[in-house]
């Protein structure tokens, strides 16, 4: 009796050995956001990161920007971010794209920003603001928005070319900068990303 129970607990031991080798392991690290890293051909956060710097600093080292201020007393620009357009036939995060544009035009220190996304809830906090449910000594009044002096817009289009397991692909993100009172383009630019991809076997 005693030895069949103990064969017992040795066959399961056994078996749970077995079953946990056959499992599948999973390991992971932190990765540096900095770092470029291709793990496929497509469009990544370090090309969205790394045109949206070199847009920023063109955009705001151009004429328009020293005018601006000479003719406004000193005063920054106020500056709208439009949604980018994705004209590529890749499924392309420009949502994030438009965020780094964002963010490089705030730090930058040079231009004051308003925020398009959040406008209608803004509208809907201010609404309740003035429902008289809020004291006078918290409550923020309507008609006191900035209105932008320009708008940032633009688009990323691509091509794709393969041959003999090779693959290129090209981005071109076109940008402009609009003065909203004129609609006088004050800038443009364009910034081409290529990437160069070999398999060997299956082809792309």
């Amino acid at each position: 009796m005693f030895l069949n129970s103990s064969k017992s607990i040795v066959i399961a031991a056994l078996a749970i050995v077995a079953a946990s080798s056959c499992a599948p392991k999973f390991q992971g690290e932190y990765s540096d956001p900095q770092k470029v890293e291709i793990i496929d051909d497509k469009w990544n956060e370090t090309d969205a990161r790394k045109t949206s710097e070199l847009m920023i600093t063109s955009v705001l080292g151009r004429p328009w920007y020293e005018e601006f201020k000479k003719s406004h007393g000193g005063k920054l620009p106020v500056v709208i971010v439009q949604d980018i357009e994705n004209r590529s036939d890749e499924h392309i995060d420009t949502q994030a794209l438009t965020e780094f544009m964002e963010s490089e035009l705030i730090n930058s220190g040079k231009v004051r920003f308003v925020e398009k996304g959040r406008r209608q809830q803004v509208l809907d906090e201010l609404a309740f603001h003035n429902s008289g449910a809020v004291g006078a000594e918290t409550k923020k009044s309507t008609g006191k928005m900035k209105g932008a002096d320009f708008m940032l817009a633009g688009a990323i289009s691509s091509q794709v070319h393969g041959q003999e397991g090779t693959k290129t692909v090209s981005y071109q993100t076109q940008m402009k900068f609009i003065d909203i009172e004129s609609t006088e383009v004050v800038w443009t630019d364009k910034h081409e990303i290529k990437k160069k991809f070999k398999r060997s076997g299956a082809g792309f």
